[in-house]
């Protein structure tokens, strides 16, 4: 069994080339996406590398890097893109974060983040997005300069998005994103995956241990989850939302000052109609973007004379893009009819009927409208029970439509019903090399030596162009990722977590949501992920409500739940 490291320093280092050194002991973490909305858990996945000081341990060709440690120290590695490969278990990509040196020199332990490392940012602004799956993905993952070896499962990337803009943490965006829609991110062979989830079963080898696990009770009555209803709009009118009341506000400012309002949406937008100032707007009025300014006497100005003596109103987008941020600037010297000057405006009219002022201001926007709801999912615990009537609220604005709701909602109000089953243990290998499991990803790197391989080192684009001719983008990508799975490299290195692994004694499935590959093996823990489609499929075809009814007569509902598979 090899086990190996392979170090890229980075900056000016990085033209001395990389370095490969055998590794004395190492540890990957992965994490699967949670399931449940409002779940946060799940990391980008850490590892630790333990490998040797000495000259001995490089290759005659890592003379400069020898050179380097000497001079400059082991810290020297901390940045260093490494590449972990054991033979059993594939290989994983990372960056190195710290360096610790032992007291006699002998060994040096590296610790880091995987590639998903590069999603955890921050200050990300995305746009409202309206297309597909895979083209939501590549256009979030692009925000923090990643653009090759990210891939979405032909199995989702088609699928039909609306999704708001946002600002804030990429892998939480994320996160929420592969919760609403049943996905799992994984890093598998250095490519950045999106999948459904439940796609896969884990192949297991000899157990060392195993242990179940019944506990974690915390009852509540109910989950609330937000449904977002997200639609893409075109030129419709945001603000006021749902068009104009009674309570909406009037803007005011004062002469010669800066007054500034946010104004909340429902509607994330990616552009907005610049609005023009008029002498008249109706109060029904929604067809463009427009405003009108009365003064102390509440008649409205005309545009020229706003203008004229420096009033002004701008309005932008704010950067969550689900409000508006309008700084007003009234006119100094403005004359009424009366001869004074005016000291107040108003973006506003006065009422036919009533006389009172109404807003005036009217926003029409492009992007994706919402109608934020929120409802409860029952856990089935009575009052009686507990008296916490609500578990968790989730607010994810990813979840859009109902399927995706209960998707998200369930598994959540399973955490709040009562005793939650979990798996822990250690196995030999999951889905090792040769066994049933996930081929490799053909990363940029790949096709790229295979290309060459094939016409050369300078090859053109041109070159590569004629070996695929008359064929699509999708159809070129579905050819490589068709030859290097042919080359039965199966992964256990992003491919444990999220699996689906069967307990004979409980009975039952569970989902891995942390495992960490070691040399000797792989130490696991799961989520129970029992699911009504496995009862159907255990049963025979045919079985009614009265059978089950019979086979569980002497047993409460939390009882038959808990006994898993029973014949």
């Amino acid at each position: 069994m090899a086990i190996t490291v392979t170090f890229t320093l980075e900056g000016p280092l990085s033209a001395r080339g990389a370095v490969t050194m055998q590794v004395l002991d190492y540890s990957v973490t992965e994490d699967a996406t949670p399931l449940a909305a409002g779940d946060s858990s799940g990391s980008v996945g850490t590892f630790t590398v333990v490998v040797p000081r000495n000259s001995g341990a490089f290759s005659d060709t890592a003379q400069p890097f020898r050179e380097i440690l000497d001079v400059m120290g082991s810290t020297v590695m901390v940045g260093s893109e490494v590449r972990i490969f054991d033979s059993r278990k594939g290989f994983t990509l990372g960056t190195v974060r710290g360096v610790v040196e032992s007291r006699d020199g002998a060994t040096v332990t590296l610790s880091g983040v995987s590639r998903l490392g590069k999603l955890n940012v921050y200050g990300i602004q995305a746009q409202p997005y309206v297309g597909t799956l895979r083209g939501a993905f590549n256009y979030y993952l692009s925000l923090a300069g990643i653009t090759t070896d990210v891939f979405v499962d032909d199995a989702i990337g088609d699928r039909p998005v609306v999704f708001q803009g946002w600002h804030g943490e990429l892998w939480y965006s994320l996160k929420q994103m592969a919760v609403a829609q049943h996905c799992d991110l994984s890093l598998v062979s250095g490519v950045i995956l999106l999948r459904g989830i439940r796609q896969r079963i884990a192949s297991q080898n000899r157990d060392t241990s195993r242990s179940i696990t019944t506990g974690g009770e915390t009852l509540a009555q109910s989950v609330e989850v937000y449904q977002y209803s997200n639609r893409a709009i075109t030129n419709e009118l945001v603000y006021p939302a749902g068009g104009w009341s009674e309570e909406v506000e009037v803007m005011n400012v004062n002469a010669g000052e800066t007054a500034e309002y946010t104004l909340e949406l429902s509607s994330s937008l990616t552009s907005i109609q610049p609005p023009e100032m008029r002498t008249f707007v109706s109060q029904d009025y929604s067809a463009t973007s427009v405003y009108t300014i009365v003064a102390d006497d509440g008649l409205p100005v005309s545009p020229a004379l706003w203008a004229d003596f420096g009033g002004s109103v701008e309005v932008s987008i704010s950067p969550d893009t689900k409000s508006l941020e309008v700084v007003l600037r009234g006119a100094l010297g403005l004359p009424l009819a009366s001869g004074v000057e005016a000291s107040n405006f108003s973006v506003a009219l006065g009422s036919d009927t009533t006389g009172n002022r109404y807003s005036t201001f009217r926003i029409v926007g492009t992007g994706v409208a919402f109608d934020k709801v929120k409802h409860r999912i029952r856990t089935g615990v009575p009052a009686s029970m507990t008296a916490t009537e609500v578990g968790v609220t989730i607010d994810n604005p990813f979840i859009s439509t109902v399927d995706e709701r209960y998707q998200a909602g369930i598994p959540a109000a399973r955490r709040f019903a009562g005793p939650v089953m979990a798996l822990s243990g250690n196995v030999i290998s999951l889905n090792r090399r040769g066994d049933t499991g996930q081929a490799q990803y053909p990363t940029y790197e790949d096709v790229q030596n295979e290309v060459q391989s094939r016409l050369g080192p300078g090859a053109t684009y041109a070159d590569v162009q004629a070996l695929f001719p008359g064929m699509t983008y999708a159809q070129v990508r579905d050819y490589w990722f068709d030859f290097f799975r042919d080359e039965d490299a199966d992964q256990v290195f992003g491919n444990a977590q999220g699996a689906r692994v069967f307990d004979k004694k409980s009975r039952r499935w569970y989902r891995i949501r942390n495992a960490t590959p070691v040399p000797g093996g792989i130490s696991l823990q799961a989520d129970d992920d029992l699911t009504y489609a496995d009862l159907e499929e255990f049963y025979p075809v045919g079985t009614t409500y009265a059978d089950m009814q019979a086979r569980f007569q002497d047993f409460t509902y939390m009882q038959a739940e808990m006994a898993g598979l029973v014949p």
